[in-house]
């Protein structure tokens, strides 16, 4: 190294060391920790900061409340979800009916009687009767049929075989339905009780 470069490095060195030592006379140490605990912490920035600084001051009491609160909030969303009760159907069912005292049907309405036939095994041809009782209408293609009685043949597989049959009421009053399945010498019957309402 030439003598001006070692010069220059030593000044250097000089400065650098200056800065190190705080100066006496300022006590720049002391008056900025004086400043900052006269202006005491910061206040938390907007948003989620804010948040966080409150639930870290308050914690004893907010969690519970937040907690309450949310459960509520939950609570009332499902009471504003839930489905409100769907209308009566425009068609009624009765299926397996003795088991209840009678299915209402109101005299505008066509009634659809699910009759379930049972079989053990599958028959290749049973004969079928439904009958009904005066005040009561077989109903098809959105038309009142004439017939008192219907007959047909059809097979049953094994299990369950439910046959549909719709009807009418023409006024109100309680109507009991007879149906029945022939096969061979087995006899099965259905009694279908229906009450049929103003409306």
């Amino acid at each position: 190294m030439t003598e001006p470069e070692d010069m220059e490095d030593g000044a250097l060195r000089e400065r650098l060391g200056a800065l190190r030592e705080e100066p006496a006379e300022l006590g720049f140490q002391a008056s900025l920790h004086r400043r900052l605990v006269a202006a005491g912490p910061p206040e938390p920035a907007p948003g989620w900061d804010r948040v966080r600084g409150l639930f870290r001051r308050r914690a004893p009491w907010l969690w519970p409340v937040a907690g309450a609160a949310a459960g509520i909030a939950a609570f009332l969303m499902m009471s504003a979800v839930q489905q409100p009760p769907t209308p009566a159907p425009e068609v009624a069912e009765a299926s397996r009916p003795l088991e209840v005292p009678g299915t209402q049907v109101p005299v505008s309405k066509v009634a659809v009687i699910k009759l379930d036939f049972t079989a053990d095994v599958a028959v290749e041809q049973a004969d079928f009767q439904v009958s009904l009782p005066e005040g009561l209408s077989f109903w098809a293609d959105g038309q009142e049929l004439e017939l008192r009685s219907f007959r047909w043949t059809q097979a049953l597989n094994a299990g369950s075989n439910v046959i549909p049959i719709a009807v009418r009421g023409q006024k109100p009053g309680r109507y009991l339905v007879t149906a029945e399945a022939r096969t061979g010498n087995q006899r099965i019957e259905h009694d279908v009780v229906l009450e049929v309402t103003e409306g």
